[in-house]
């Protein structure tokens, strides 16, 4: 047996990376990594106890080329006695339509195309076995140093992680192609991987050779600097974990790891007692809850996390956006993280046809439709009996001291309430706090309005400027009827 298949099951055996398993599907471009690794795996199935399926993506890029490497795979596969499926996808296309980078829109292509010939043998255990090696490790490092990470970006690529193993994870690209020629074996190389217009060529051609100058096993250092952070990043996942389940987030059980799910996305944290943590703690804890509600953390950065640690000095209701429609804020004394569709001002009921902002006709007997529900008004001349006892839905106001139109909507920024007979006005940012009412329910209280001034805050007090006195001659009476919420 060659030295390099004997190390390359050592590290399958080392990660048990076909325990349990009875299929493998093996993704081959026709270059030496994918060759290597369907060899190695084709010749020791039998001892493996796996079946192969392999997975070519032909990405419609480089002509002929492309169409060479795909013919190079399907012959290699027949003669290696195993399944090969190819599939013909414009990239580029994909790239433009996605409004992704070519790399990018491959690779989701790729796996698309792994994930759903797993799926044809999940049943009987099936792992996906992709050919990324230790100059991999090392340059996907580079690259995502360069652009900013945490601890996660600079543990590099895992051995075995859900559904995919890397069996050549341990291995030199150096010793891939050495194995090759040694074995008289023919591969495929992909010019477009000699050209620097792609950011990791630049780090593969220029940066880790400059590296290897100065110590010559700088590849493996930083690739066991890799696995250091992983081992760090383990670590600390524990701590944050046991953290956010003493919080009632239990994050284990929904086995959502970094960029979690929830079936609500709504989650809330006491400050003080993420305050008493590790500031490195505080930070991990943020930065995965705003992965949880933005569905992931793309894109996402310390600028984040620092941004929601400048609540910890805010007021309540002080909160920031994040990304895909997300939002964080401060709700007395609490955290609240919310992905869209729970976030302050949920449009939902609008969408579904329901206007947000209603004008009300005064002059005149009407019923307006909002998404929380509907207002009934009745003008008439005040009675000599009239039950001004408080209740919550309906009001009864003097029709006299309206100047203006009035509207039937939600809040807006500005708005604000007259208190008493002197005239003093409070926001009703201030009124809602005060009222202790939490930052996602304001936006679905309904307000009876005068431009900016609020006549009634459905469920809280009426405006003093329109109260019933003795000089009341007409009555315009609002009764509010909420909507049931399905």
């Amino acid at each position: 047996m060659d030295v390099f298949e004997k190390d390359v099951l050592e590290y399958i055996r080392k990660y048990h990376m076909f325990d349990g398993i009875s299929h493998c599907v093996c993704g081959v471009s026709g270059g030496a990594d994918s060759v290597s690794l369907l060899t190695v795996l084709a010749r020791h199935r039998a001892e493996l106890g796996i079946d192969i399926h392999v997975v070519h993506i032909n990405h419609m890029i480089r002509g002929e080329a492309a169409d060479g490497d795909q013919s190079y795979v399907e012959t290699l596969c027949g003669e290696y006695g195993v399944t090969c499926d190819s599939y013909r996808i414009d990239v580029r296309m994909l790239a433009e339509q996605a409004g992704q980078t070519v790399e990018e829109a491959g690779r989701h292509a790729r796996y698309d195309a792994f994930d759903r010939m797993r799926a044809r043998y999940a049943d009987e255990g099936c792992v996906i076995a992709v050919a990324h090696n230790r100059n991999d490790v090392a340059e996907t490092v580079l690259f995502n140093m360069a652009r900013g990470t945490g601890m996660g970006g600079i543990k590099g690529i895992a051995p075995v992680r859900d559904h995919i193993v890397r069996p050549l994870l341990g291995s030199d690209r150096s010793h891939i192609e050495e194995y090759l020629d040694r074995q008289g074996i023919r591969y495929c190389t992909d010019a477009t991987n000699n050209e620097d217009d792609y950011t990791r060529n630049k780090i593969r051609h220029r940066i880790l050779p400059l590296m290897n100058e100065i110590n010559g096993q700088a590849t493996e250092h930083i690739c066991q600097m890799a696995m250091m952070a992983a081992d760090y990043e383990r670590l600390a996942a524990g701590l944050v974990d046991d953290f956010l389940t003493g919080q009632g987030i239990d994050v284990r059980s929904e086995g959502c790891g970094w960029t979690g799910d929830s079936t609500d996305r709504r989650y809330e944290l006491d400050m003080a007692a993420l305050k008493e943590q590790d500031r490195l703690v505080q930070e991990l804890v943020i930065r995965k809850l705003i992965g949880m509600v933005c569905g992931g953390l793309k894109d996402i950065g310390m600028s984040h996390v620092s941004e929601v640690t400048k609540l910890y000095s805010a007021d309540t209701g002080a909160g920031i956006n994040l990304p895909a429609g997300a939002r964080v804020w401060l709700e007395y004394g609490r955290l609240v993280f919310a992905g869209g569709e729970n976030r302050a001002g949920d449009q939902s009921c609008q969408d579904g046809g329901l206007p947000g902002c209603v004008d009300i006709d005064i002059t005149c007997d009407g019923e307006y439709e909002l998404c929380e529900g509907r207002l009934t008004v009745r003008i008439y001349d005040r009675p000599e009996a009239l039950d001004l006892a408080k209740k919550e839905c309906t009001k009864f106001l003097d029709y006299g001291k309206i100047k203006q139109c009035l509207q039937l909507r939600t809040f807006e920024n500005g708005d604000y309430i007259v208190v008493n007979s002197a005239g003093s006005r409070k926001k009703l940012n201030r009124l809602y706090t005060d009222c202790k009412i939490p930052v996602d329910k304001r936006r679905h209280i309904p307000l009876v309005t005068s431009g900016q001034e609020v006549v009634w805050a459905v469920g809280l007090r009426i405006g003093e400027n329109y109260k019933v006195t003795e000089d009341t001659q007409k009555i315009i009476e609002l009764n509010f009827n909420r909507r049931k919420q399905s």
